[in-house]
């Protein structure tokens, strides 16, 4: 974003029909100056359709036959951009004028609000519903962390955006990584509204859910152990499952069969994470063991 107006990146793939209420609920926002732009990752659906029905602009990745990371979606040049994620919907008509207000002070590099992901009649939408993984309370104020938003609702300055290069290409953690870089050459401070101006849509099926989990693991472990930036995410530590069910089954009044499945999937998703995390460490350790017996 630049002095008042906002060029919003939406990365996509096949998600048209989410796509289309995320741009319907946008579209009306748009002030003079503003842009949207539905970047497109290998769709073979109809998501550039209704990019150009919703009249945003649409730009296929070039020279793309099989989908990449969600970063590589992302500018990576000295644009002004708020980033949208196609399963994020607006609730109110204020978000992006809640971003625009954040921006009003010149030492403001980044902005986010609130978001709440939405509940659902499947499994996955409940687990995914009880975590609440773009809630600002597991994003702000973490001890030993400095503060990061998601790109599902992300402001970025130009200036702060030119002077990082954008966004590197991550398959996940593109978003913490630009965030504390930001912060780490003092390019300017992150402004949070608090309210929930947007909902997240989330995975329907568990198989989905895992695989956003199992990338947010290793993504986790790559920003533990990159150079890129001085912070660390904070560490891990694992119960076993039984003591984990013998914690959550051992309160009164939970012990019925929905509560105990959805717990148990809550604890397989969680096991997930934890998987992609270790396994991106271990190759992240075998690499450096390589190096340094090449260096001998």
């Amino acid at each position: 974003m630049t002095d008042k107006s906002i060029e919003i990146i939406i990365p996509a793939r096949n998600m048209g029909g989410e796509l289309a209420k995320a741009l319907d609920t946008l579209a009306p926002q748009l002030a003079g100056g503003d842009t949207m732009t539905v970047v497109d990752d290998a769709s073979t659906d109809d998501t550039a359709r209704v990019a150009e029905d919703s009249g945003a602009g649409y730009s296929p990745l070039a020279e793309v036959a099989a989908p990449t990371s969600p970063a590589r979606s992302l500018p990576t040049g000295p644009r002004p951009t708020s980033c949208c994620h196609r399963r994020a919907l607006p609730r109110t008509p204020w978000l992006l004028d809640a971003h625009r207000a954040l921006h009003a002070k010149t030492d403001t590099a980044l902005s986010c609000t609130d978001v709440r992901t939405q509940g659902g009649p499947t499994l996955a939408a409940r687990v995914a519903a009880a975590q609440q993984p773009f809630s600002l309370a597991g994003r702000v104020g973490v001890p030993g962390r400095p503060d990061f938003y998601p790109t599902a609702n992300l402001g970025i300055s130009k200036q702060a955006f030119s002077a990082v290069g954008g966004f590197r290409e991550m398959r996940s953690g593109a978003d913490a990584d630009i965030f504390w870089r930001i912060q780490n050459q003092s390019l300017g401070r992150m402004a949070i509204d608090t309210r929930t101006l947007m909902e997240w849509e989330p995975r329907a099926t568990m198989r989905d859910l895992a695989s956003q989990w199992r990338r947010y693991g290793a993504s986790t472990a790559y920003l533990s152990g990159s150079t890129a930036t001085s912070h660390r995410p904070p560490s891990v530590t694992p119960l076993t499952l039984t003591e984990k069910l013998r914690r959550r089954f051992s309160r009164a009044g939970r012990t019925n069969d929905a509560t105990i499945t959805d717990s148990v999937a809550r604890l397989a998703i969680t096991a997930v994470y934890q998987y992609g995390l270790r396994v991106r460490s271990a190759r992240q350790q075998g690499l450096h063991l390589t190096r340094a017996v090449r260096a001998r």
